[in-house]
């Protein structure tokens, strides 16, 4: 079974780190490197979605039969990987799993979204245990058959969400989070880990004048 991890970062030191301290070492390793990062959100979430459309390339070159795909600012636990692929082998048929992570741009809900529809989505209840099903996730840590991670298409024309989600939207079959494999979220100021307390579950709703607004809970 060979894997390849797969990134699209501004600096590759921390995600090589992550890979190396593993205890199963992917079989191929492909970072693409963004040498002119876009400094707006909008502009940064066209660059991902060609990113991501860009790794595909390299994917189909390499043709591994799993795809681990990470970011550059995660901190990962030694046993990312080796746990991921133990989903794996007992759930084969899945679109992909992976890890939670907190967002760090002050709503500290996780990257991992259900009930998505045109006025409306939520993130995972922060307080479950176990595999749980979503509908799409970042691409902090996630491992799928390369098939699945093939036929995703990474996209942004405006949606509230990034193109990390539209790309988890497009793959067919079931899609999983880890709830007890954290992914820390590197920030100037330290780690922003899911076991924060001020971690939360997030409700966006758009409402009449067609502006998004979220609760927490």
């Amino acid at each position: 079974m060979r894997i390849m991890a797969v990134a699209f970062v501004e600096d590759d030191t921390n995600v090589r780190k992550q890979i190396l301290k593993q205890t199963i070492i992917p079989d191929e390793v492909h970072i693409l490197k963004d040498t002119t990062p876009a400094r707006s959100i909008n502009l940064r979430r066209k660059r991902i979605a060609k990113a991501q459309e860009d790794l595909k390339r390299i994917v189909i070159d390499y043709e591994p039969d799993l795809v681990w795909q990470l970011e550059g600012d995660g901190d990962l636990p030694e046993n990312a990987l080796e746990r991921l692929v133990g989903h794996f082998i007992k759930n084969n048929d899945v679109a992909y799993i992976s890890g939670i992570q907190v967002g760090r741009h002050g709503l500290y809900c996780l990257g991992a979204w259900r009930n998505i529809t045109p006025n409306s989505f939520e993130s995972i209840d922060h307080t479950l245990k176990g595999l749980q099903e979503v509908e799409a996730t970042g691409l902090y840590c996630l491992l799928a058959p390369t098939h699945k991670w093939l036929s995703g298409k990474a996209s942004w024309d405006g949606e509230p969400y990034g193109p990390d989600v539209t790309w988890g939207l497009s793959i067919d079959g079931k899609k999983y989070v880890d709830m007890g494999l954290e992914i820390g979220h590197i920030v100037k100021s330290g780690i922003i880990r899911p076991s924060n307390p001020s971690t939360c579950t997030a409700y966006f709703k758009k409402n009449t004048d067609g502006e998004w607004k979220y609760k927490t809970t």
